[in-house]
Parts: structure tokens; sequence; C-alpha cells
């Protein structure tokens, strides 16, 4: 048989056998395998064959069909492999050295053709140094295992600082990489729906082999369900410009972190992220909140929910992306369902040794149970009041929720200040029901606060509402509210002993009046309360009664003891996966 005719009359292994020879690398010197005595190593995935030579990394697309990619033919191998050294530059910049033309010999082996810039590559069929180009390999510096994040994380070296590093890399490409109208649309609730009915049809098959029926209908129940009730988060997020030209494959191991030996040459960062995704544009156009999943959900698989947390808290401080943290747990579960797809595809794959086959099944399953873990939490919006009386540290709760879920939280604090035109952190010595506390003002504060939950409930947002929730009927009402919006209601009852509330308004009360000219730096909600007016309102608090309240969850939290237990407490009635519990 003449290979000179093209690679779709000739076996792609026997090519890969040829290409491994030392004299497959004769148009680049440094890479003749002899020098080292060792062969270089081919690394099998579905989608591509990787061979390592010392200095080198040729990367071969497989002459395969997936649906979501296509690779079948020399012409579209050849568009890939110069899209992907392109597309990866941003990222990984002299890292991507070009295209490398295989080269056919009607007389000899296959070998590597020179290394070309992708505007520079000749396409399939063209005689190039004597031989005809039948295929391509993308052509990389080959970087050290050890560089990976991956291997840091494994090693122990990973920590927090080097996350947030991570994490303010990727902020400044996203806020910087390409949106316009049509990567918006990638952004859609059609386009989600399609990836996800997607990945149902590819995950099936594997029914009975990395996945159980059971964990298949949960994840499957839950993702429509929340693609139902949350439709106007989805069309918020592109409203925002959240939507962008993004990585795509945000992995733990394409993520590198490189000393001085290793970086390129003038080099700003001493980080490259590797393997942007060129083949489909689908799976690159993306909510930026699906991007940000992928690696968080790879530390939680890695055990280390706690650099994932610190990851996106990282990321929200440099973007100002609290929305982010409400879309967490449906990405996450999409990105563990990728992963443990891909890894199912690779049971199918003759190529693949009999050990991997194995690994790749446990792998698999591991993921697809941490999908289900992630599909535990709430499809529709929640709506949470946090109340109790003066003292009892609800706004610290609330305050704590909001920075663990990223849900809107309206305090009844500044809404009463404002709709006063006072400034919030001026104090207000009035009595107990006069000056802006009269009922009046109350009504108008507690119809202020529907109002604000009204309209995030309406973008599909969930809500914290910090308030004292005394009267049974503001609750009522803003219960009924959400509920119109398909909302789910919490009410959140903060306790403590009254010498405890009374002390700690003493406190707070001379802190606020002692730093009027020099108010302290904190996000917490000011408040009026004094221990002069604790007992006015405890003999106007309305107890909850179930039967008086359908329709309302209902938790009382003791603040004496530790914050996160209250939070985790609030948090474990939500049903709401954390990203701080995960697999430990």
């Amino acid at each position: 048989m003449n290979k000179a005719q093209g690679l779709q009359t000739s076996d792609f292994t026997s090519m890969l056998t040829e290409l491994t020879r030392p004299q497959a690398f004769s148009f680049a010197q440094s890479d003749i395998p002899s020098t080292t005595g060792t062969s270089p190593t081919i690394i099998q995935t579905h989608a591509s064959a990787v061979i390592l030579t010392p200095d080198r990394v040729y990367k071969l697309k497989k002459p395969q069909d997936f649906g979501f990619f296509d690779y079948s033919t020399p012409a579209l191998r050849h568009h890939f492999c110069r899209q992907e050294v392109l597309l990866n530059d941003p990222l990984a910049p002299q890292i991507y050295l070009g295209v490398a033309p295989v080269l056919a010999f009607v007389d000899r082996p296959c070998c590597f053709g020179p290394t070309l810039s992708p505007d520079a590559t000749p396409p399939p069929g063209t005689i190039l140094a004597g031989g005809t180009i039948i295929d391509y390999a993308v052509v990389m510096v080959r970087l050290p295992d050890t560089a990976t994040l991956e291997n840091w994380v494994q090693t122990g070296r990973a920590e927090l600082p080097l996350l947030a590093e991570i994490a303010r890399f990727i902020a400044t490409f996203h806020t910087t990489t390409d949106t316009n109208e049509h990567i918006a649309s990638f952004g859609s609730l059609a386009t989600i729906r399609e990836n996800w009915e997607e990945n149902f049809v590819q995950m099936k098959p594997y029914i009975g082999r990395t996945l159980d029926r059971a964990t298949y209908d949960q994840i499957e129940t839950y993702i429509q369900h929340f693609l139902a009730a949350r439709a106007s988060l989805f069309t918020s997020r592109i409203r925002t410009g959240r939507i962008r030209d993004c990585h795509g494959d945000l992995r733990l191991e394409h993520v590198y972190i490189l000393d001085k030996a290793d970086e390129p040459p003038h080099s700003k960062t001493r980080l490259a992220i590797l393997d942007r995704i060129e083949f489909n544009e689908r799976f690159r156009y993306s909510d930026v909140a699906g991007e940000i999943a992928f690696l968080v959900m790879e530390l939680d698989n890695a055990g280390r929910s706690d650099l994932s947390r610190g990851f996106v808290d990282a990321y929200i401080a440099a973007t100002g992306d609290e929305t982010l943290r409400e879309l967490l747990p449906f990405y996450l579960c999409y990105r563990a369902c990728v992963r443990g797809k891909v890894l199912s595809f690779q049971l199918d794959e003759p190529e693949i040794s009999t050990t991997q086959h194995e690994l790749s099944r446990q792998r698999a399953t591991a993921l697809f149970s941490l999908a289900a873990h992630y599909a535990n939490g709430p499809t529709s919006p929640v709506l949470t009041m946090i109340g109790g009386l003066m003292g009892t540290g609800k706004s610290t709760v609330a305050l704590a929720l909001q920075q663990e879920l990223g849900w809107a939280l309206f305090s009844s604090d500044t809404l009463r200040k404002r709709l006063a035109q006072l400034d919030p952190v001026q104090p207000q010595a009035d009595v107990f029901g006069q000056g802006v506390y009269r009922p009046e003002w109350t009504a108008r504060t507690y119809d202020t606060l529907r109002i604000e939950a009204s309209t995030a409930l309406a973008h599909g947002r969930s809500v914290l509402l910090d308030a004292s929730f005394i009267r049974r009927t503001d609750r009522l009402t803003i219960a009924h509210e959400a509920r119109a919006h398909g909302a789910t209601v919490l009410f959140v009852e903060c306790i403590c002993p009254p010498e405890t509330a009374l002390q700690r308004l003493a406190q707070r009360w001379n802190a606020r009046t002692d730093a009027i000219h020099h108010p302290p730096n904190t996000a917490s909600p000011p408040s009026d309360g004094r221990p002069d007016l604790y007992d006015a309102e405890h003999a106007l608090w309305e107890p909850f009664v179930p039967d008086k309240e359908p329709d309302v969850q209902h938790v009382v939290i003791t603040t004496t003891q530790p914050l996160v237990h209250s939070r985790e407490q609030v948090l474990e009635t939500l049903a709401v996966p954390r990203l701080t519990c995960l697999l430990e």
C-alpha cells in the first residue's frame, strides 16, 4: 500500500509506531530520542495521541467523529491543529510552537516535517521535503509534569495564596477575552439545555458500568427542574456580560506553575494554562461560572475543598461576580458529568490497556457520584428570612450566609436609613416605636424589603432578608410574594439568652457611639438596637406557629454556638452542597 495516498488509506496505529522512531524527528535534531536511550512515550486520550520527547510534545488528533468533535478528515485535522496553536497562545505564550505536518513516503516510514507557524502550514496532499502531507501534529514545549497544579495538589505544595494567584490570572483573562452577541447566545437556555441533552445521551450507555440508574435519574431530574425554575437567572448572566470566549477545559493538569528555568523568555507571569478547546465553540463559549466550576470540581474531587473555596473567593473578589456562587452547584454537576462521561468513553477504546480501562472506570464512577452530590441542592430560588430579637446575631448570620452562597442580601436596617435619607453609620437614639421606628416607617421598610426581594426573585436569584420579623403578618406577606415567584421559603429564627443579647447590645451601641467620627471598617449593616429597647421588642414578638404559617420552613439557630455551626445548620436545612465539606 502506498502511504503517500493519504492517512485515510493507512492505519493510525501503524503511523504512530513509525512516528516514535528516531528518524521521525529528523527535522528537529534536539528531539531525536536516541540521545536519551529511550523511546518516546505515547499517551492516548479519546481525542488525541500525544508523543512525548525530551523537549517537545507532538499532539496528533485521532481520525474520529464523536459528534461533539470531528477530526475525521485530514483537512479537519489541519484546521483544528492550526486553531489550537492560535487559541492557546494568550494563556500559554511561547509554549505552543506551531504545527508539524506528518509526511508519508513511498519507500520509507512516516516522519514529522518542520514545525511551521499556523498560517504557513500547507494543506493535506501537499508535497513537502520529498513527502506527502497526510496529517498534522501540534508542537509544544514539553513542560515538567511536576509543574502542573495537579501535581502541586497531589504533593501538598498547593496552598491558598497560589490558588488566589491563579484565580486572579483567570479573572484577568475572563475580563479581557471576547464577548459579543454571537458568543452571548451560547449562554441561552436553549444551548445550555442542548449541552445537557447531549450529556445524558452519551452517559446513558454507561448505566450499569460507571454509574447506576438511580444516580442518572437523580442528576437528570435535578437539571430539568433547575433549568425550568432558573430561566431568568441564565438570562441575567447574558445581560451582565458573563458569557465569554473561555478556555473550555480548565483542569488541574492544564494549569502550570513554572519556575525560572521553565518560564518562557520575557514572560510576565509564572503561570500558563494549556489545552484550550479548539474543536467546538459551543464548549468554549460559555458562562464564566461554568469555567470556574471545572477547576473547583477537580479540587473537590482531589479532596481539597479548602482550596476550591479559596479559589472561588479570590475569583469573586477580583470580578465582583457574586451571582456565580448561586450557579456553582449546577455547573459543578455539569463538569463532573462531562469528566465522568469522557473517562467512560475509554472503556470502549481498544487501544487503551486493561489497567487503564479499570482506572478510568473507577475514576468515572467517583465523578458521577460527585455529580449526584452537587445535584442534592435546591433547584428553585429560595427566600430566607433571618429574624429574631435585637442582639441575637441575625445580621452576623445573614452576612455569613451571603458570603457562602452569594445570594442577594437585603437588610431592614440599611433600607430604613435609606428611605429616611439618613447616614447609615449615624446611630439613631430614638425611643422604641418613635422616629424612624414609628409603625408607618416600619411598614414602609418591610414593604421595601418585599419589593427588593421580589425583584431579585424575578431575576432567578435567591434572597436573604435580614430583619427582626417580629410580626407574623410581615413574614406571611413576604412569604406569599416569594411563593408567587416559585421560590421556597425558610424562616431562620435566631435566639440566645436575654443576658447575652443585652451584653451584645451594650457593647455594640457603645462601639457605635464611640466611633461616630471614625466608623469601623465592617460589612455588617448598622443597627440601632440598645439594651433599653430589648424588653419592648420582646413583648411584641409573635412566635412561629406552623399551622398559621403554612409552606414556610422554620429553623431555630442558637447563636451562642460558633458562627460556623450556625451557618452550617442553615445550609443543612437548605440542603445546599457546600464546597467546605465535600469528600471530608
